[in-house]
């Protein structure tokens, strides 16, 4: 039995994260939408088929070397999964129901339960190098893996929510982290970091100053002082020193939020920016509430940016030079001991190519 896991065809709702990659990977809690379905079913990866664009066949292929993607000729016997059931949005609808609600990304960052699920799989025990200044409330909902780090003065707050603290974490000096939260494999929390719950943060992030209600996909930093909330954020995202988000008008009304040439009214009164892959802030950017950048830009200046900046943006009226952004990627990924693929170099020269009406 071979089990078919669709992308569907309302991938542009989680633009600007699916511009790049499949809507199955879509990460909440400690898990991305195909990691909860494997475990869910105890499947192996050689038993999974996906079925995706085709623009991003050959990078979905490259993640997932053991899955089949987009076969020729489909397996006889085979069980089609439905992705929907595994948002877990505690205001995203019934998608059981007649009259489903669309999902769309904000609705991920909006889910508090997830990391309650999660939890049932892991140990729930504080194990690690904990220093004993380390104060820890409501234990029984922290885990701390054994190969993690906890430093002087850090404070783990579990009362509203459980904490899972994975392999290889390191949190430095007076961190606050808040439940529930998940730190990924390999991630930093600096020195004074303040996690204030419903915060996921993927594997090998680096991650400071005030964090709330946030999702960090793989490989993003930001290191420094300043206030991220109600965002989600691709891979390879780096935010500088004194980055801030707006997430709440100063009329207290719904937040309206635009994807390509469509605005929608979210009915959010607290939302942040959706980032996607590879994009960069400058020092001291203020994003405004409810802002859409796309892959590959590099913001910075005075003043509240826009709050639709399209795909590889250099500033507020000019485009990246692809060759230079190219080599900055592969400068990026070697430092953590990556190389940027062919496959990858061809979708990002064909996504930039496309781009030229500045639609996502």
């Amino acid at each position: 039995m071979k089990y078919v896991i669709k992308e569907g065809n309302t991938f542009r709702n989680f633009y600007p994260f699916t511009i790049n990659h499949a809507t199955f990977e879509i990460r909440s809690g400690a898990y991305s939408i195909l990691d909860r379905i494997i475990n869910k079913h105890n499947l192996s990866e050689d038993n999974v088929i996906l079925l995706v664009r085709d623009g991003i066949k050959d990078i979905i292929s490259e993640r997932f070397p053991e899955m089949s993607v987009n076969p020729k000729k489909m397996p006889e016997f085979i069980k089609e999964i439905n992705m929907e059931l595994y948002w877990d949005s505690d205001e995203g609808g019934d998608p059981h129901s007649e009259n489903p609600k669309d999902y769309y990304l904000w609705d991920i960052i909006c889910d508090n339960r997830s990391l309650f699920l999660d939890k049932s799989n892991f140990s729930m025990k504080i194990d690690g190098v904990i220093n004993q200044s380390c104060t820890t409330i409501n234990k029984e909902e922290i885990s701390i893996s054994k190969s993690a780090q906890i430093s002087a003065g850090v404070i783990l707050d579990a009362s509203d929510g459980p904490i899972i603290i994975d392999e290889e974490v390191f949190v430095d000096i007076g961190a606050l982290i808040k439940g529930p939260t998940y730190i990924g494999k390999k991630s930093t929390v600096n020195p004074g970091a303040r996690l204030l719950g419903n915060v996921s943060i993927g594997p090998c992030c680096k991650v400071g100053g005030e964090i709330e209600h946030t999702i960090f996909h793989g490989y993003s930093n930001k290191q420094h002082d300043g206030y991220l909330g109600h965002s989600y954020i691709g891979e390879w995202v780096n935010l500088g020193a004194n980055t801030n988000n707006s997430d709440l008008k100063n009329n207290y009304s719904d937040i309206k939020f635009k994807i390509g040439t469509k605005i929608i009214n979210t009915g959010k009164m607290f939302l942040g920016c959706m980032v996607g892959d590879y994009t960069k802030t400058g020092i001291s950017t203020m994003i405004n509430t409810g802002t859409y950048i796309g892959l590959g830009a590099n913001v910075f200046g005075g003043g509240f940016q826009d709050k639709f900046i399209p795909s590889f943006s250099w500033g507020k009226n000019d485009k990246i030079d692809l060759d230079k952004f190219l080599s900055t990627l592969e400068i990026v990924k070697d430092r953590r001991g990556q190389t940027i693929s062919s496959n990858e170099i061809n979708l990002i020269t064909e996504l930039y190519n496309s781009n030229k009406s500045k639609k996502f």
